[in-house]
């Protein structure tokens, strides 16, 4: 796993390239102000123009301000949503949960799979209960509440897949309610609608 940590490899590499670029800076500086007599009478006449000095430290800034100014943010805007996509208002990670109301006025709570997959409207049920509650004045069913609590975006980390035990421990606590995103629509008819 990577680390931030200093570890004795990474103290001796950060230390060589602190002595590295100290040592070529201080080049840098005699360069740049011992005159090219000294030099040449030392046998170094091979050495660029002084011009250089200025030039390159100019075109380096230059650079840097073009990108910092320019090239970054247009990037950013490039990354950035469209206005009219649902992942301007909601987070996509979201943790929606089923309103299915079992006979003894439980709610299903089974996790949504892709809630804004048809429109801005925020689904409401599971795919078990979809067909269900499209129909209206649906009969409510005994509780068959779905087993798979896992809301883990990565399968390999998730406790109830490796542990099954690991259910009933969490459903002997008290549960915290999830965070989750208000419904679009209603917040649109409590804002606008009068």
């Amino acid at each position: 796993e990577h680390t931030p940590a200093p570890t004795p490899s990474r103290a001796i590499y950060g230390f060589v390239l602190y002595l590295l670029f100290k040592t070529l800076f201080i080049l840098y500086v005699l360069w740049a102000f011992i005159p090219l007599d000294v030099f040449k009478a030392i046998g170094l006449d091979f050495l660029p123009d002084k011009y250089f000095a200025l030039f390159v430290p100019i075109l380096v800034l230059t650079a840097v301000t073009l990108f910092a100014f320019f090239i970054y943010p247009a990037l950013s805007l490039l990354l950035t949503s469209d206005i009219d996509e649902v992942n301007t208002i909601v987070d996509p990670q979201t943790i929606i949960r089923c309103q299915h109301e079992y006979l003894n006025n439980e709610n299903c709570n089974q996790k949504i799979d892709n809630p804004y997959s048809k429109s801005w409207q925020q689904g409401k049920f599971c795919q078990k209960h979809l067909a269900i509650n499209e129909i209206p004045n649906s009969p409510k069913v005994k509780n068959d509440k779905i087993k798979n609590y896992c809301d883990c975006l990565k399968d390999e980390k998730c406790l109830l897949k490796r542990n099954p035990n690991h259910l009933k421990k969490i459903l002997a606590r008290k549960p915290i309610p999830a965070v989750s995103d208000l419904n679009i629509s209603d917040v649109c008819k409590k804002l606008y609608k009068k």
